[in-house]
C-alpha cells in the first residue's frame, strides 16, 4: 500500500491531489460520455463537482482521514479547485487547462 509511504505534509497533499484529478477526470468523461448522448458538444461541459464526502472516501482508501487543510491549502487553490463548504462539494471550471 502507498499510504504506508507517506510521510511529510507536502506527500499527502500530492496524493490527494492526485486522486481528487482522477475524481475530477472520471467526471468530466461521465459529463461529456452524457452531453454527447444529447447530441451536444463538450464545449457546453459546466462546472466540474465532486461530493466532499466522495473525496474523503478514496483518500480514507489510503489511510489519510483528514482532508480538511487540504481543501484549504495552496496546492489545492493552486490547482483550480473550490471548496464549496455550504453544499459540501469540491468544484473546478473544467475550462482551466486540459490536464482533466
Amino acid at each position: 500500500n502507498f499510504a504506508k509511504y507517506v510521510n511529510t505534509g507536502e506527500d499527502r497533499a500530492h496524493l490527494l491531489l492526485h486522486i481528487l484529478q482522477d475524481m475530477m477526470r472520471n467526471e468530466a468523461i461521465y459529463q461529456t460520455i452524457r452531453l454527447r448522448q444529447r447530441g451536444r458538444t463538450e464545449d457546453s461541459l459546466g462546472t466540474l463537482e465532486i461530493p466532499l464526502e466522495e473525496f474523503e472516501s478514496r483518500a480514507r482508501d489510503r489511510r489519510i482521514y483528514d482532508v480538511s487543510e487540504f481543501c484549504q491549502g495552496q496546492d489545492f487553490t493552486d490547482a483550480g479547485y473550490i471548496f464549496d463548504k455550504s453544499r459540501g462539494l469540491i468544484t473546478r471550471d473544467p475550462n482551466l487547462d486540459s490536464s482533466l
